[in-house]
C-alpha cells in the first residue's frame, strides 16, 4: 500500500512539473510576442505629410495602430499608421509635428479589443463592431484640384479693330495615397482657342487651338520601399532643369538618405508641350537628402541628361542642384548646367564644355516679419537641334547675367513695405539694364477688412526708360468674397528719338465663392493712351475639389 501511494505521489510531482513547465513556456511565448508587438523602433524618413518607420507586419504593426514618439521617457508626438509593408510603415501625424525628427524612438501601441461583459446584448455588440470597422476603414486617399471655364475678350476701340476672343478650359487633379498606399496620380492640362479679327502673320493666324498638357503622371513614392517609379508626362523637382519627359522614371532607394535613378522617353515640343516622337531624352541621377521639412534640411542632386533627334545630338549636359533650408531662419537654392559639346555642337560653340546656366537664390528672415533676399542669374541660351541654324550673332546677343536684391517688412501688424532692385548686363553691350519695384500697403483699413496698396516700378536700358505707378483698394467679405478697384499707368521714353508714350488703365476685380465649392471670378479693364484703347473682359467659373 505504501508503494502504491509513493508511486502516485511521484506521478503527481511529474504532472505538476509538466504543468508548471507548460505555464512558464506559455508565459514566455506571450511575453515575447507582446514585446515584439510593442517594440520601440525608429523614425526612418519624414516627408511633407507622412512619417515612415522601420517596422512593419513582421513585428505586428497594423493599420490604425497609434504610435508615440518618445523622448526622455515621455511622449512628445503621436502618429497613426495608414499603410503597412513587411518591414516598414507610413503614418499620418496626429499631434506634435514640429517635435518629430529622423531617428526618434517610436513606441507602437497596438489596437486592443476590450472584452465586454456577458450581460451585453448581441445587438449592442454588433453595433459597436460595425462602428469600429467603419472607423478602421477610413481611407487615407486625398483628392484635390479644380476645373475652370474661362472667357477673355479684348474689344479694340481704335480704328485698327484688333478684337480678340479666347475661351479656355483648365483642369488639375491630384490624388494622393491611392488604395491607402503610396500611389499618386497627377493631371494638369489646359485647352485654349484663339480667335482674332484678322491674321497677324503665318505664325499667328486668325483662328487657332493652343492646347497644353503640363503633366499626366502615375507614381509610387515610398521612401521606405526598395523601388519607386513615375510614368507618363513627368517632371521631377529633384532635377527640374532637365525638363519634361514623356516616359518612365525609376528610382532605387539605397537608404532613406541616398537615392539614384534612371529616366527615359521622348521630349515634348518646347513651345506648347505637344507630343513628338522624333526627340528622345535619357539620363540618370544621384540624389541625397538629409533633414526634415520645417527644420534643417539639405538636398543635392547630380543628373546627366541627353536629348537626341534620331542619331543626331540635340543636347547633352550635366545638371547640379542644391537646396538648404534652416527652418524659419533662411533658405538657399542653387542650380548649375554644364553643356557637353561634341559633333556639330562643338563646331558651333568652339568649346568642349560650356557653362550655360548658373542660378543662385537666397533668403534670410531677419525676424518673422522682415526678410531680405538675393538672387544671381546667369542662365544662357544654348544650341539645340531646333536652334542649330540660327545666326550666331543673333543667338549670342541674348546672353546676359544679372543680380537682384529684395527687402520685405511687415510692421505695426497691418503695414507692409517692400522693394527690389535688379541689374542685368548683355554680353554685346557695356551698359547695364536696371529695374526696380517698390510698394506700400495697409491691411484692415478702418477695421473694415479693407486694404490700400500702392506700387511703383520702373526700368532703364540702352534703348528705353519707363515707369509704372499704380494704386488699389480692396474689400474682403465673409465667405471668401472680395472686390478690388485698381488704377495705374505706364510711361516710357525712346532714348534715340525722344518719343514719349503714356498708357493708362482702370480695372475692377471681383471674386465670389459659390455654394458646393464653386467660384466665380470676374475682371473688367478699360485702357486708353498713345498705344492702345479698348476694353478687356475676363470671367471664370470653376469648381474646386
Amino acid at each position: 500500500m505504501r508503494r502504491i501511494s509513493h508511486f502516485f505521489y511521484k506521478r503527481k510531482i511529474k504532472s505538476g512539473q509538466r504543468l508548471l513547465f507548460a505555464v512558464l513556456f506559455s508565459m514566455v511565448f506571450v511575453i515575447s510576442g507582446y514585446t515584439q508587438t510593442t517594440k520601440s523602433v525608429k523614425v526612418k524618413y519624414i516627408s511633407a505629410d507622412k512619417v515612415y518607420i522601420d517596422a512593419g507586419k513582421a513585428v505586428g504593426v497594423n493599420v490604425n495602430d497609434i504610435l508615440d514618439i518618445i523622448k526622455n521617457g515621455k511622449s512628445i508626438a503621436r502618429l497613426r499608421v495608414v499603410y503597412v509593408a513587411e518591414h516598414s510603415a507610413s503614418c499620418e501625424i496626429v499631434s506634435g509635428k514640429s517635435a518629430i525628427t529622423v531617428g526618434a524612438s517610436v513606441k507602437i501601441n497596438p489596437i486592443k479589443i476590450t472584452p465586454k461583459t456577458e450581460k451585453e446584448t448581441n445587438g449592442r455588440r454588433t453595433r459597436q463592431e460595425l462602428k469600429k470597422n467603419k472607423k478602421s476603414k477610413k481611407s487615407s486617399t486625398r483628392v484635390s484640384g479644380y476645373l475652370g471655364a474661362q472667357w477673355y475678350q479684348f474689344v479694340d476701340a481704335q480704328n485698327v479693330r484688333n478684337n480678340f476672343n479666347q475661351p479656355t478650359v483648365r483642369f488639375k487633379l491630384k490624388v494622393k495615397n491611392m488604395w491607402d498606399d503610396a500611389y499618386n496620380l497627377k493631371i494638369k492640362a489646359r485647352s485654349r482657342y484663339n480667335k482674332r479679327t484678322r491674321s497677324i502673320s503665318s505664325d499667328v493666324p486668325a483662328k487657332e487651338w493652343r492646347n497644353r498638357i503640363y503633366e499626366v503622371s502615375f507614381s509610387y513614392d515610398n521612401p521606405s520601399s526598395f523601388l519607386n517609379y513615375k510614368a507618363g508626362r513627368i517632371i521631377s523637382n529633384k532635377f527640374s532643369g532637365v525638363g519634361y519627359i514623356d516616359g518612365l522614371l525609376l528610382q532605387h532607394n539605397v537608404t532613406n538618405k541616398f537615392h539614384w535613378g534612371l529616366f527615359g522617353g521622348t521630349q515634348p515640343e518646347w513651345q506648347y508641350s505637344g507630343v513628338q516622337t522624333g526627340f528622345q531624352k535619357y539620363g540618370l541621377y544621384l540624389n541625397y537628402v538629409r533633414g526634415d521639412y520645417g527644420q534643417q534640411r539639405f538636398e543635392s542632386t547630380l543628373a546627366l541628361a541627353g536629348a537626341y533627334h534620331g542619331s543626331t545630338v540635340s543636347r547633352e549636359f550635366l545638371y547640379f542642384q542644391n537646396s538648404y533650408n534652416s527652418g524659419r531662419k533662411w533658405n538657399f537654392y542653387q542650380s548649375l548646367e554644364l553643356d557637353i559639346n561634341r559633333d556639330w555642337r562643338k563646331d558651333a560653340t568652339g568649346e568642349t564644355i560650356s557653362l550655360t546656366g548658373v542660378y543662385i537664390n537666397g533668403r534670410y528672415n531677419i525676424t518673422n516679419k522682415m526678410y531680405v533676399g538675393l538672387n544671381y542669374d546667369n542662365r544662357k541660351n544654348y544650341f539645340t537641334y531646333e536652334t542649330r541654324n540660327l545666326v550666331e550673332g543673333l543667338f549670342n546677343d541674348a546672353l546676359r547675367q544679372g543680380m537682384r536684391v529684395s527687402f520685405n517688412w511687415r510692421f505695426l501688424k497691418n503695414y507692409r513695405v517692400f522693394t527690389n532692385i535688379g541689374a542685368r548686363k548683355r554680353d554685346s553691350n557695356r551698359d547695364l539694364t536696371y529695374s526696380y519695384t517698390g510698394g506700400f500697403s495697409i491691411a484692415n483699413l478702418f477695421k473694415q477688412r479693407m486694404t490700400l496698396a500702392t506700387r511703383f516700378s520702373g526700368f532703364s536700358n540702352f534703348y528705353t526708360e519707363g515707369m509704372s505707378p499704380s494704386i488699389s483698394v480692396s474689400k474682403y467679405f465673409r465667405g471668401g468674397h472680395s472686390l478690388r478697384l485698381n488704377y495705374g499707368n505706364y510711361f516710357y521714353n525712346l532714348k534715340t528719338g525722344g518719343n514719349e508714350r503714356l498708357n493708362q488703365w482702370a480695372r475692377l476685380d471681383g471674386q465670389i465663392e459659390l455654394p458646393f465649392r464653386f467660384y466665380l471670378s470676374n475682371n473688367y479693364e478699360y485702357t486708353w493712351g498713345d498705344d492702345s484703347k479698348g476694353h478687356r473682359i475676363f470671367s471664370e467659373i470653376g469648381y474646386r475639389f
